[in-house]
């Protein structure tokens, strides 16, 4: 029952991003739950081979982030991030294959249908409870933590549909895409996810463009990039021009709802340690240690920046090996199928605000490696190309190929 297991887990760090106090105890159980993935990993080992190896991109990484924690104020919750990190990268690739092999495309379909009824479930809330499917100013957040979160999740969520619709011909019918896609999208506008918004839009675009011609994506993206630097810096302007100052929350653009406070705030951090960092959770310490201050200058919360955040907790060298690990991953996929490069934008525009790609235990990390996995895992590739065969003859080929 590997994908009930998987699918389990998934549903925990769903859970463990409310900030209710009914799912408090999911924030503790996702921490012994994926160090129970890794058990069954281990002593299950012969369930799994071949092995996925997407975690070998990671390890150098992993071994830069070890470094920073001899010099971390907070070194032993520092070092349960980083096995957490590796952990995660290793385990949900082993299970999502497996799973597949037994299971079969039906795997993918009922996942996704899973994660969607669990936004269905915040439109029901609605009606139960609106004070749990609403905060922030009235944003819909279903049963996230908050608006943001939802947005992020929806839009992964969408670029899971559109991967699973392009390898799987014939697995999603057009009465399934309508249900999983419409809450998907309301799902994004009505959270009021400025960076979800954005993201899900261009990513869109992107697939068209990537369809036609590789070249002329990236040249899409190019140009696209210059128009938003150029947009955004007269954005108050732009978003007052075409009527959308309430939707877009026009009366927060100018301070940045506190993240630029956050961003200088980082930056100036990151002089003092700027090759090597301080170690995984580095960052927490040093905004709750400064949390009068930060509140002053009118931020509460963290850096609300990837990026930042990982140049703090490993510095720049740490960054850079953490960057190539991913952006190898999208260029291996991209030698699969031109739905990579837009995938690859989104989450790359998508971790500028937001720092949900610097954590692993969360539900938007581990949907980013459901599709990674996907899109560079051989077992797939069949089912892309047309030439899917049984289950059996596909472990037989790969266990020859390996």
């Amino acid at each position: 029952m590997y994908f009930e297991i998987l699918l389990g887990f998934f549903f925990i760090l769903i859970l463990s991003d409310n900030l209710g106090h009914a799912t408090d105890f999911a924030k503790d159980f996702k921490n012994l739950y994926i160090v129970l993935l890794a058990a069954i990993s281990v002593l299950s080992r012969n369930d799994f081979r071949p092995f996925n190896t997407l975690y070998l991109y990671f390890i150098p990484f992993v071994l830069i982030a070890c470094i920073g924690l001899f010099d971390s104020p907070i070194a032993f919750t520092g070092f349960q991030k980083t096995l957490s990190y590796i952990l995660l990268i290793f385990t949900v690739p082993q299970f999502l294959v497996t799973s597949f092999r037994s299971r079969g495309p039906e795997m993918i379909k009922d996942l996704i249908y899973f994660a969607v009824l669990l936004i269905l479930t915040g439109f029901v809330m609605i009606f139960a409870d609106s004070s749990v499917a609403f905060s922030h100013g009235g944003r819909f957040r279903a049963i996230f933590g908050n608006p943001n979160g939802l947005g992020i999740f929806s839009c992964l969520l969408l670029v899971l549909i559109v991967v699973a619709r392009e390898y799987f011909k014939g697995l999603l019918s057009k009465n399934d895409l309508r249900w999983m896609v419409i809450p998907v999208v309301l799902a994004v506008g009505l959270s009021g996810s400025r960076t979800a918004i954005l993201a899900t839009v261009l990513f869109l675009l992107f697939v068209r463009f990537f369809r036609t011609s590789p070249f002329l994506g990236f040249i899409i993206f190019f140009a696209s990039a210059v128009g938003v630097e150029m947009v955004s810096s007269n954005i108050v302007e732009v978003v007052g021009n075409l009527g959308l100052e309430d939707f877009l929350r026009i009366d927060t653009l100018d301070e940045g709802s506190g993240r630029f406070v956050a961003w200088n705030f980082a930056w100036e951090a990151i002089g003092e340690h700027f090759w090597f960092g301080r170690g995984f959770a580095f960052d927490e310490w040093l905004m709750a240690a400064n949390q009068d201050l930060l509140n002053a200058l009118g931020h509460q919360g963290g850096v609300h920046n990837t990026y930042l955040i990982v140049w703090l907790n490993t510095g720049l060298i740490g960054l850079l090996i953490f960057l190539r690990a991913w952006l190898l991953t999208f260029i291996n996929a991209g030698k699969n199928t031109a739905i990579a490069f837009p995938a690859m934008f989104l989450v790359l525009f998508s971790i500028l605000p937001e720092p949900w790609l610097a954590a692993s235990l969360n539900p938007f990390t581990i949907l980013l490696l459901i599709f990674a996995v996907i899109m560079t895992d051989e077992v797939f590739q069949p089912y892309l190309r047309g030439e899917a065969v049984h289950n059996d003859t596909i472990d037989e080929e790969i266990s020859v190929a390996a």
